[in-house]
């Protein structure tokens, strides 16, 4: 073969993957009525969330349980970055978001929780009773890992960011000072 021909060859075939890949991308973007639903619902499609275009919103009612037994003192808000954290067996990644002094009382959740801190500094204190002395600083960068219904509880040093993920539901069941937690088996 002459060069000019394995030059055209090599051109043609070059061209042909070009034009697959290009055409398996298209196949792969979903479609619009599916990131339409997925807007709707509340759920995050996949892709890219660059710092500060979160959508914030308030934490819905449903993943809220109980009566918390500390005042919680401040505001926290919750954006979706990926998946739908109230329905069940789904993974998601969340942020919240709240503001300097900011509470969340003694609680648990049903499934394991992972939070790394985004911005500031996060407070957090294990057990189902508040206790000031007990907390440990976990600062911008810091990650936690907290077991299906581990009792702990946080406090926002500095208006705080929290990355969280997991497998939802996320749910936050509120306890009070006396609940020692499920029975060892």
């Amino acid at each position: 073969m002459t060069r000019q021909r394995i030059g055209l060859s090599l051109m043609c075939v070059v061209g042909v993957v070009c034009v697959a890949v290009a055409a398996s991308g298209v196949a792969q973007a979903p479609p619009a009525k599916q990131a339409s639903a997925a807007k709707k619902s509340g759920t995050a499609a996949s892709g890219p969330v660059m710092p500060g275009s979160e959508k914030w919103t308030d934490i819905p009612a449903a993943a809220m349980v109980g009566t918390p037994s500390v005042e919680m003192g401040g505001t926290v808000k919750m954006a979706v970055l990926q998946g739908d954290p109230m329905t069940a067996g789904r993974s998601y990644t969340l942020r919240l978001s709240c503001t300097d002094g900011t509470k969340i009382a003694p609680h648990w959740h049903p499934t394991m929780e992972n939070a790394t801190v985004i911005k500031s500094t996060l407070l957090l204190g294990m057990g189902a009773k508040w206790d000031d002395a007990a907390m440990t600083e976990i600062p911008t960068g810091g990650f936690v890992s907290a077991p299906a219904q581990m009792r702990h509880y946080v406090q926002c040093k500095g208006d705080t960011i929290i990355q969280v993920n997991g497998i939802a539901p996320f749910v936050v069941n509120f306890v009070g000072p006396d609940d020692a937690g499920p029975e060892k088996k």
